[in-house]
């Protein structure tokens, strides 16, 4: 007599499991925007030292010996930046890597500006010469 209500319920789980893969499913498919790559061109930074327009305070205060080593030091709290001197604009970078090998050097960067976060989405780095 067990056997009839098992069945019954196995038959249920399944019918109802078939259904689940058979439903349609919804992708989600999500709108890109087509965002210009666009070339910047300054000196790799931190975000503290940046925003002040000079390693010396930071140096002096910390003892350090060279403004790389600052830009190091700070970058692991703010971040590595792009400064611009000659507009003084900061832009961050999605790129924490690469930067730290050419701290305090000026740079040629490519990548894609979100201008909501000034944030540049860096697809390369090089040392300007």
């Amino acid at each position: 007599m067990l056997k009839a209500p098992i069945a019954a319920t196995v038959l249920s789980i399944c019918s109802l499991a078939q259904q689940a893969t058979t439903q349609p499913t919804v992708k989600k498919t999500s709108a890109k925007v087509a965002v210009a790559v666009q070339t910047f061109v300054g000196v790799i930074s931190d975000g503290q030292c940046a925003v002040k327009g000079s390693h010396k305070e930071v140096m002096a205060k910390a003892k350090v010996n060279t403004a790389a080593n600052c830009v190091k030091g700070c970058a692991r709290r703010y971040g590595y930046v792009l400064y611009v001197p000659s507009t003084k604009k900061i832009y961050k970078l999605s790129d924490q890597e690469r930067p730290a090998e050419l701290a305090v050097r000026k740079v040629r960067i490519k990548g894609a500006l979100d201008k909501a976060t000034q944030t540049i989405y860096v697809s390369s780095i090089e040392p300007v010469l």
